[in-house]
């Protein structure tokens, strides 16, 4: 025990420092364990927290919109992440330059080779006297003068659209023949009369000569239609056919050329793109991909009784109008056109903001009954153009036939359609004057002299 005791004085640090470390060792594992505990937990919360952070307040959405017709828009929420953002970028971007493609085609689709007949004329003439000269070179465009026809009168000549024979005409020939007839069966006989048999196949010679000038006329042609048959709607549900005389509401001869306004050239020019579309519907249906346009006898469209296209009001823009030097012109309000209401399209005519306007046009016409789809057809492959509204009666193949018309074997129905037609502002209304874009609910542009513009 003494040599213990010895041995504890000898080595006294010695022996506290083992002491000391025998003592800690447990309790220093104690303490690190809770040290390390709290440390971690703190650790912990702070990831946690900065987590929820970054996931809150850094979430991005990300979205493609649909563009196709029951397409599904793709979107997603998720944190910020370089490939990602790359990814919906290229795919924004080639989707904005399909849509911009689509719309820059759409645009050349509805404008298609509608062009000014008088430029310099629209959306405003620079001084009086040139509207006055532009003016009268619109109205003679549009009426034609002896010299020059109608821009109506040439576009059936281009399309191979005419009239059954002229009745004086081939009443002349037909006397001609009767006459030439009789004789031969007068000097044959020795009485110099002509016998009842001679008498029967006179009268058959001159009806098979009446029915081959209407059959050799229909096979030249690609569908009957005339000047006459363009008609404009009026309020009093008056209607004027393009003649000589005048065209829709506007009697050319009859105004005085401060009367031709901007708005009323306008007008004019519109409605001739309008019967222009129906027009190149008909020659669309009436054309074969094999053998190209076809005769009226084998064709769907064998005639064109009437193309109404709906009037305007533009009694809004009557002050503007006025102060030109001009009047405002009524163009049938009796119409689809003029009432606010959607078709069953779904369009709306004359909305402030809109992209497009809307232009209804009525078409009576006679066609072959089994090939009636592809005319309905043509008229959706030619322009923006939906048939709203479609009737049909019967028709008496023999009286028409006693007019000129010859129709061919086919069974032929007239039908009577309703047709809208679409025309994007994008295109028309920097051709529309003031007093049209007010009616229309387009901004009015600020006229050139006005210190504001």
């Amino acid at each position: 025990m003494s040599k213990v005791l010895d041995f504890i004085k000898g080595n006294l640090i010695i022996v506290i420092s083992v002491v000391l470390i025998l003592a800690l060792l447990p309790t220093g594992y104690v303490f690190s364990g809770k040290w390390n505990s709290k440390v971690q937990t703190k650790v912990k919360e702070a990831y946690d927290k900065e987590k929820r952070g970054l996931t809150s307040s850094g979430r991005v959405n990300y979205a493609l919109p649909a563009v196709l017709e029951g397409e599904q828009d793709i979107s997603e929420s998720r944190a910020p992440n370089t490939a990602v953002t790359n990814f919906y970028k290229q795919a924004k971007d080639a989707r904005i330059a399909q849509v911009n493609e689509v719309a820059e085609r759409g645009e050349a689709f509805n404008q298609g080779d509608h062009v000014e007949l008088v430029p310099g004329l629209l959306p405003e003439a620079p001084d009086p006297r040139t509207r006055a000269r532009l003016g009268r070179a619109m109205s003679e465009a549009i009426a034609g003068t002896q010299d020059s026809p109608s821009v109506y009168r040439r576009k059936l000549q281009r399309l191979n659209a005419g009239s059954p024979p002229n009745p004086e005409t081939l009443v002349q020939t037909i006397e001609q023949i009767k006459v030439q007839l009789e004789q031969e069966f007068k000097s044959a006989n020795a009485d110099g009369n002509m016998t009842d048999e001679q008498k029967k196949r006179l009268e058959d010679a001159l009806t098979a000569r009446r029915l081959s000038a209407y059959i050799g006329q229909a096979k030249s042609l690609t569908f009957f239609c005339d000047t006459s048959a363009i008609v404009n709607g009026s309020a009093a549900g008056e209607t004027t056919t393009v003649t000589r005389e005048g065209y829709s509401i506007i009697p050319a001869t009859n105004w005085s050329p401060s009367q031709i306004t901007e708005s009323v050239a306008f007008t004019w020019l519109w409605d001739y793109w309008i019967v222009s579309d129906i027009l190149d519907a008909a020659a669309l249906a009436n054309s074969n991909a094999a053998s190209g346009a076809m005769s009226v006898p084998e064709a769907p469209v064998k005639r064109i009784d009437r193309i109404r296209v709906s009037g305007l009001d533009l009694n809004q823009g009557e002050a503007a109008d006025a102060a030109g030097g001009g009047r405002a012109i009524r163009g049938g309000a009796a119409d689809p056109v003029a009432e606010a209401t959607a078709s069953i399209t779904g369009r709306e005519p004359a909305q402030p903001g809109s992209p497009y306007d809307l232009r209804t046009v009525e078409v009576v016409a006679v066609v072959s009954s089994k090939d009636l789809p592809k005319f309905i057809d043509a008229i959706g492959k030619v322009n923006f153009m939906t048939v709203l509204d479609l009737d049909m009666e019967s028709v008496d193949v023999w009286e028409e036939l006693q007019e000129g018309y010859y129709y061919g074997e086919d069974h032929v129905v007239r039908v009577s359609m309703t047709i809208e037609t679409v025309w994007l502002r994008s295109w028309v209304a920097p051709l529309m004057p003031n007093p049209v874009k007010e009616a229309l609910g387009v901004p009015v542009t600020q006229a050139l002299g006005d210190p504001e513009g």
